[in-house]
């Protein structure tokens, strides 16, 4: 089962041409990795708030690329960085690690793929 949904990008597809999703996924590999990193880096600190927006921000580029499981891990993270409540995150963010993975495997394969 795929982590993304394709379907979520055919607007932007259709509204502005390949060359678009093509710059969409690119960024989205750039910037995802140093927002995971800013959500592990806030973690260890205890700095609710850059983990809460670092995760916010995940969380908005995932859902707008078809990445909606990805997504919900991010909003559970955001959800428990606007408490506060970072003890205890550990499995959270250990699935974060392996579905944002997934997320970059299968953004590389369909950039090789165009």
């Amino acid at each position: 089962m795929s982590a993304i949904n394709w379907l979520a990008l055919e607007p932007y597809r259709e509204m502005m041409g390949d060359d678009f999703v093509q710059d969409i996924l690119q960024t989205y590999l750039s910037n995802s990795h140093s927002l995971v990193m800013q959500i592990h880096t806030a973690f260890g600190a205890q700095d609710a708030e850059t983990f809460t927006r670092a995760a916010h921000t995940l969380k908005s580029n995932s859902a707008m690329l078809g990445a909606q499981t990805l997504a919900d891990l991010c909003l559970q993270l955001e959800t428990a960085g606007k408490q506060k409540q970072l003890q205890g995150l550990q499995p959270s963010l250990a699935s974060l690690n392996l579905e944002h993975g997934q997320v970059c495997l299968e953004i590389q394969a369909k950039l090789q793929g165009e």
